[in-house]
């Protein structure tokens, strides 16, 4: 797809990254089981390690200005961000 158009590489690379992070999630559950409760699991190349992990959960933005508080005071900036969309044209058409 090399002489494709950037539009339309643009939208293959994205549709080839949505197949490859669900075969990402399918090998990672099947890895997953097969550490079972063990720490870890070799294949010929590599070595699988799984830990555990916990974040915070994030703040009840709501229960906040409930109890008086302004949440906005405590905001970081706002991030602008550019989002490129694809369509396939005979979607576009109709």
């Amino acid at each position: 797809m090399t002489n494709a158009h950037p539009v339309d590489q643009l939208a293959q690379v994205r549709a080839d990254i949505a197949a490859l992070k669900t075969r990402e999630d399918e090998l990672r559950g099947e890895v997953s089981r097969l550490i079972g409760d063990g720490s870890l699991v070799e294949g010929d190349l590599f070595v699988a390690k799984q830990d555990l992990t916990t974040r915070k959960g994030g703040l009840d933005e709501k229960a906040l200005r409930a109890a008086g508080i302004d949440t906005d005071l405590y905001r970081k900036p706002d991030a602008v961000v550019i989002t490129i969309r694809t369509t396939l044209r005979t979607a576009m058409a109709a």
